[in-house]
């Protein structure tokens, strides 16, 4: 097992740097000959350029959050007997695929990870594979012995990278190619395919709010439900796909996996308002981000999505050295299925419940990201918030017909109650719904 590995990305010729194993931890260092290039970019907003190393807590955070928590990952803990905090040893293992443009390989390895031609590179999967595949991810099994789980992320749904080879045609990389893929195809567990059919609308309402979305669609074949996503990490163009770096907040905050919430984080380290402002003041366009960063917060709110944690939240690296946000993703109304903490994500202002919160609390909010006066929050309340959550409210209205007046009925409570603590005057759909704390059917209009 290598105590040393080779960081690369798939856009650069030359290691970047280098991740070794030390004194029970580990550590980073960029090498001299990339810190000499002239378009030497940091790998991670929490590891800014420069010669001196990077102690084990930096480089623990960043480099864990490339790990995927998959079927891959506990084989290799099971097969080499390797810790899960062993970093540098199942990296060493698990590098050539670990998430996005990156890949930490044995010194002298090259690069692996390489652009994909979509006429040669991939194989394509026949329906009743593709259906099988859905099957095994839906019932939680393990996936068929050919088939080597590529998928870069994690979370609650099981998901799979699939490549589209050509309209309505999908494969794998062929063997021993780490080329990349173009979409996530994430299927619910058995029994919660409801789930699926909320995300792809939660979606749909967000591009209808004009909102960043990375796009979902609803993946149906043979019996199988899933949604089968687009990469914002990915330029096709041509016939061929190459990866874009991209980092999560987890990873820009210096923050590991298990500190995406903020009630999980310290003094010292957390995953805030104040932590997510500050990092946004070091993006292309500070001032852009951070209010494209608060309408997302009050979306969030307005459709139920308290779990909208640091590791749903990404910088891209595709104009340069300095990322932009990257495009709203895993949006879910989770307070509709009773499977999560009503809890939020990170405080609004004092807060940590939208249920609690007041209009103070939203001011000290809107007040961290740079609008600490009442005529500026009021000209982008009126003027940006305002018209998003009308153009939220008539897109909902499509619910219905879906089978998901539920969703709807949510939506007309939670933008009701964000116009009340606002101070705006909107016209609100009237509807119906069912409130445990309420004990009733009130009727918002």
């Amino acid at each position: 097992m290598s105590a040393l590995l080779d960081v690369r990305i798939e856009a650069v010729d030359i290691p970047l740097g280098a991740l070794a194993r030390k004194d029970g931890g580990c550590r980073f260092a960029y090498t001299p000959d990339y810190l000499a290039r002239a378009d030497a970019m940091p790998i991670s907003l929490s590891l800014p350029l420069r010669e001196e190393p990077y102690g084990d807590i930096a480089t623990r955070a960043f480099f864990d959050n490339l790990l995927q928590e998959n079927d891959q990952l506990q084989q290799t803990m099971d097969r080499e007997r390797i810790a899960r905090d062993d970093i540098v040893g199942l990296l060493t293992f698990v590098g050539a695929d670990c998430a996005g443009a990156i890949s930490c390989l044995p010194p002298g390895s090259g690069p692996v990870k390489i652009p994909g031609n979509l006429a040669t590179d991939y194989d394509e999967l026949p329906r009743e594979e593709l259906v099988d595949i859905m099957r095994r991810l839906a019932d939680k099994l393990p996936l068929p012995d050919a088939v080597k789980d590529p998928s870069p992320v994690a979370g609650v749904q099981r998901k799979i990278a699939l490549t589209e080879i050509s309209d309505g045609s999908y494969g794998l990389p062929k063997a021993g190619l780490r080329v990349p893929t173009t979409h996530i195809l994430k299927v619910p567990e058995r029994g919660r395919e409801r789930e699926a059919l909320q995300e792809a609308a939660a979606t749909r309402l967000a591009r209808a709010a004009e909102r960043d979305v990375a796009t979902p669609t609803l993946f149906e074949i043979g019996d199988e439900t899933g949604l089968l996503s687009l990469r914002f990490d990915r330029r096709i163009a041509r016939g061929a796909v190459t990866r874009v770096h991209q980092e999560d907040f987890c990873q820009a905050l210096g923050l590991p996996a298990s500190m995406k919430y903020e009630r999980r984080g310290t003094d010292a380290a957390r995953f805030s308002a104040a932590a997510v402002s500050d990092l946004l003041g070091r993006t292309n366009a500070p001032a852009k981000e951070r209010r494209t960063f608060m309408l997302s917060a009050f979306f969030n709110l307005a459709i139920g999505n308290t779990d909208n944690h640091a590791k749903n939240h990404a910088l891209l690296y595709d104009a340069g050295s300095a990322p932009r946000l990257a495009p709203l993703y895993d949006l879910q109304p989770v307070r509709l299925t009773g499977r999560y903490t009503d809890e939020l994500a990170f405080r609004i202002g004092g807060t940590d419940r939208f249920d609690s919160m007041t209009a103070d609390d939203i001011a000290g909010f809107m007040g961290r990201f740079g609008l600490r006066s009442a005529a500026a929050r009021r000209r982008f309340i009126e003027g940006e918030v305002g018209p998003m959550l009308e153009a939220l409210d008539a897109a909902a209205s499509e619910l219905p017909q879906h089978g998901l007046k539920d969703f709807d009925d949510l939506i007309g409570r939670e933008v009701a109650r964000l116009a009340d603590l606002l101070g705006l005057d909107l016209t609100i759909r009237e509807r119906d719904y069912f409130t445990e704390r309420g004990g009733g059917w009130p009727t918002l209009s």
